[in-house]
């Protein structure tokens, strides 16, 4: 298994188990050695609690977030086209400079999400 799917496992793991301070404390390493955001592609994210989770630049398309509790995370930079983020709760999440073209938002709380620059939002 490469770098690339080790990280993205270890993300997976981390975020289904709940532990969003873990993860947050394991991303902010990877950054400090020069890695970007983590790969989440495609993945199944649904209905997981992820409150204040550090997801900047992630790659997340196509993943499925539906009903998930983003509130307060950090998506500024993230990909998410084609992302199902059908009922989540994305209240003060930062969403500037994401990408969710072709995204969908039905039925998601947007309130107060930071949007500049976010593409695919109307």
């Amino acid at each position: 298994m490469g770098d690339g799917a080790v990280a993205t496992k270890k993300a997976v793991d981390l975020l289904k188990a709940g532990d969003i301070g873990a993860f947050n404390r394991w991303i902010k390493e990877r950054r400090k050695k020069g890695k970007g955001g983590v790969d989440l592609d495609d993945k199944d994210l649904s209905g997981l609690g992820l409150r204040e989770a550090d997801l900047r630049e992630a790659h997340l398309n196509g993943a499925n977030l539906r009903k998930s509790d983003l509130r307060g995370a950090d998506l500024h930079g993230a990909r998410l086209r084609q992302a199902d983020l059908r009922g989540s709760d994305l209240r003060e999440t930062d969403l500037s400079d994401a990408d969710l073209r072709k995204a969908k938002l039905k039925g998601a709380n947007l309130k107060d999400a930071k949007l500049k620059g976010a593409r695919g939002v109307d």
